[in-house]
């Protein structure tokens, strides 16, 4: 046979028709080669070449012994000799992991099919092998990718047997891996779900579809040492190597998110308490004091002692200023409430907006650089924010004569205001402080209630911005800066 064709055959043994071999091995689309009862190999084709790195030459009328890891050659002609015995078509080494030694001395993970072929009154045997290096490679990628995933991630048959599992899993129940492997699912689940679970899993598999578990349903799954906790549980079908329907199972325990969420409704219901309180149970007797105060007055007359009126003007001033406080809080209680009305917001109209309601000194200069023009977000919630910054600037300014600069560029998913001013500046050690409710910088130097940076605050967080200050490296006074998403998001515009 001429050897630049496909296959190729051991010379000076003309056992069988070469033709026929040469067409039932060039047809193959995997490595083959032709075996006798001497364990000779007769023909290969190209891709067995290719696969082992051995020239044809050097495989042809070779032992195929040569071809196994050292350690597979003692019994190996024991195991032909009884295949030759009761030749059938099968798999060699079901269950087994093979290997095939290459010319290199390299091993590489094989699957390797037997199929006997009757000739002029002998038997050979036709050899398949496919190379699962690539299978093998991405198997191992995907055990390393459950393995390292940071949540918990188990695999399991159709049939609800635990198949793999990751350390993270593990973790979360308390359990080591070896004690999970073979063992049913149900172990993981509280009692009161083992009885539905089958058809659970049965109706899945109907329809196996990558979803949520459970969706809108209160999820738990049992620890080791018998204790519930919540999970969120994701499902996602695939087949396994040999065409087994199993199921990727990814759990996240969400313990420390349901304990946030009870503390944060506390705190919620705290707050609209404490606002309720604030609106009725002190509004009303304190308006009640000062119904008395100006009867009082009426029967003192104009004729009042100059020290009586004094103390009574003194006592309107306490009852004025304990209506603004509770205004105050309402205010701040407010500001923790997303507002979902959106809008196209161009930045110099709210800025002029802004301008109109402030009173703005003859010595004070504005100046913008508005490099966002336009973005689309909640329009009342950034007016207030941007409105209290430039209002604190300028009332808060020590001299007749100032000069504010006002800033807006996109800062990835963020729009980025800076309002600069030379005012006197604040303290480094206040930073922190003056975003707390009812804080200001000293009496002395400051007026107001010290509503107005903590609304701020609030009110940027609550919608998923950020807040903060710092003094100015070339002139007096501070900056502060507002960052306030440009994007719409779920979490924060629904």
């Amino acid at each position: 046979m001429d050897h630049t064709e496909d296959a190729y055959h051991a010379p000076d043994k003309p056992l069988i028709h070469s033709d026929f071999l040469q067409q039932l091995v060039v047809c193959l689309p995997m490595g083959a080669m032709v075996v006798n009862t001497e364990a000779r190999i007769l023909f290969v084709n190209d891709s067995l070449v290719d696969i082992l790195g051995y020239s044809s030459d050097e495989l042809l009328n070779a032992d195929i012994d040569m071809l196994l890891p050292i350690s597979f050659r003692e019994n190996h002609k024991n195991l032909m000799q009884q295949f030759f015995k009761h030749p059938r078509k099968r798999q060699m080494g079901v269950g087994q992991s093979l290997f095939a030694r290459k010319k290199d001395g390299g091993h590489i993970p094989i699957e390797i099919g037997l199929n006997p072929i009757e000739q002029d009154g002998q038997t050979f045997v036709l050899a398949t092998l496919i190379d699962l290096t690539t299978r093998q490679r991405a198997s191992d990628m995907f055990q390393r990718s459950i393995q390292s995933a940071p949540h918990g991630v188990l695999v399991v048959s159709s049939e609800g047997t635990i198949r793999l599992t990751n350390e993270a899993l593990c973790q979360c129940f308390g359990y080591q891996s070896e004690a999970l492997i073979d063992q049913p699912l149900d172990m993981l689940l509280p009692e009161r779900y083992r009885k539905h679970h089958d058809q659970l899993r049965d109706s899945f598999h109907q329809n196996p579809t990558p979803r949520m578990m459970g969706v809108g349903r209160d999820l738990t799954a049992l620890h080791k040492d018998g204790r519930e906790f919540p999970v969120e549980i994701g499902l996602s079908p695939f087949a396994d190597e040999e065409g087994n329907e199993m199921v990727l199972v990814s759990l996240l325990d969400i313990t420390l998110r349901k304990r946030m969420e009870q503390e944060l409704r506390e705190t919620n219901t705290n707050l609209e308490e404490f606002t309720y309180v604030a609106s009725h149970d002190l509004r009303s007797p304190l308006r009640g004091i000062a119904d008395l105060l100006d009867w009082v007055k009426e029967d003192l007359g104009p004729d009042a002692l100059p020290d009586v009126s004094r103390n009574l003007d003194r006592i309107e001033v306490r009852i004025q200023r304990m209506e603004q406080l509770i205004d105050n809080l309402l205010t701040y209680a407010r500001a923790g409430k997303i507002e979902s009305n959106t809008q196209d917001i161009n930045i110099n109209t709210l800025l002029d907006n802004v301008m109109e309601l402030l009173a703005i000194p003859a010595g004070v200069t504005i100046t913008r650089d508005i490099q966002l023009e336009q973005f689309t977000s909640v329009w009342t919630p950034l007016e207030t924010v941007i409105r209290n910054l430039i209002s604190n600037a300028i009332k808060h300014h020590d001299q007749e004569t100032g000069n504010l600069f006002i800033r807006c560029v996109a800062e990835n998913n963020m729009c980025h205001f800076s309002i600069c001013d030379d005012g006197p500046g604040i303290p480094e050690a206040a930073f922190s402080r003056i975003f707390r409710l009812f804080q200001t910088v000293t009496s002395n130097e400051r007026s107001g209630t010290g509503i107005g940076l903590s609304v701020s605050r609030r009110l940027v967080e609550t919608h998923g911005g950020r807040i903060s200050v710092e003094s100015n490296q070339h002139q007096r006074g501070v900056t502060f800066h507002v960052w306030w998403p440009r994007f719409l998001r779920k979490d924060t515009h629904d």
